[in-house]
């Protein structure tokens, strides 16, 4: 909390909360509620994402009566800013994504308008409703989970979604070459193309071409050979080209992967993504961001 609010110094901040849907057990949920109630307190915005995991085929069909009970209990917090349905539908590696779990899409396609006739009713039709997409290696390229999302949503999905959120890291799921040299020049490109491709040509296959992007993810991990230094070069081009292009694409919101390491040492990247090893010391990025912030017009 206390970094959280160094990083903010008074501006508004959003926190971004997952919880899962397996059908057997609300834990995971009743998590996410408590812990979007303790950052409010704080206040602290909530983006919630509702992912999709089904323990078995059993469970596929009550994904979106849950999702309409969570939205209920989400409008309910007033610092509840959107919820995403699904994670990343087109990443098939099921620690991270949703895509191997069976009928993501058209769960999506059912439980996106089904959230948002939640939040309406219940007089919070300022929460926006949406899903996202991880851009991955090949971001240019039209995946069939868009045209999939329109056939099986029709009108009703189309209408319900206020915003479609990309995962992108640049020089992650690329070669890390592609971070070396001239890292902001090759980050831009990266962001630029995978904007590009996701307003003209993924969201209009979806039928979803007048909703806004998010930033829902992006991120660089530190290990031996990702330096530190190198982890505040790329949150810095991320953030500049994404502030030169968010007229023009219509991107709203960016969230930084994420606040602290989940262990340092391990060498992994999956630990070490954060923004604060995992001993709570600050890593130079965080320095970075916190004087991103505070420019005059960011929040």
């Amino acid at each position: 909390m206390a970094a959280v609010l160094q990083l903010g110094r008074g501006h508004p901040f959003v926190v971004h909360l997952f919880g899962d849907y397996d059908g057997v057990s609300d834990a995971s949920v009743d998590s996410l509620v408590r812990e979007a109630s303790w950052w409010s307190a704080a206040g602290m915005q909530i983006a919630a994402v509702l992912r999709y995991r089904p323990a078995d085929a059993g469970s596929v069909a009550g994904y979106p009566a849950w999702v309409r009970t969570q939205a209920r209990r989400l409008a309910a917090l007033s610092s509840t800013v959107s919820i995403q349905i699904a994670n990343e539908p087109n990443n098939k590696a099921s620690g991270a994504g949703d895509g191997s779990y069976p009928g993501v899409l058209d769960a999506i396609a059912a439980a996106v308008p089904a959230a948002r006739s939640e939040v309406v009713a219940a007089g919070r039709p300022d929460i926006l409703i949406g899903f996202n997409w991880a851009a991955g290696l090949h971001p240019a390229i039209t995946e069939p989970m868009w045209s999939q999302l329109r056939r099986s949503g029709g009108r009703a999905f189309s209408h319900a979604v206020g915003f479609v959120a990309v995962s992108v890291y640049p020089g992650v799921w690329t070669p890390r070459a592609s971070t070396s040299g001239r890292p902001a020049s090759r980050i831009a490109r990266t962001i630029r193309r995978t904007l590009g491709a996701l307003r003209n040509r993924h969201m209009t296959a979806a039928g979803v071409g007048k909703a806004s992007i998010v930033i829902g993810e992006a991120g660089y991990p530190t290990t031996a050979a990702r330096t530190e230094v190198t982890q505040k070069k790329v949150l810095r081009a991320i953030v500049t080209v994404v502030d030169q292009t968010k007229a023009s694409y219509g991107v709203t919101d960016l969230y930084w992967f994420g606040l602290r390491d989940g262990n340092t040492a391990s060498g992994r990247l999956e630990d070490g993504y954060g923004l604060l090893r995992d001993d709570y010391s600050a890593k130079p990025a965080f320095r970075t961001l916190q004087r991103l912030v505070a420019r005059p017009g960011h929040a």
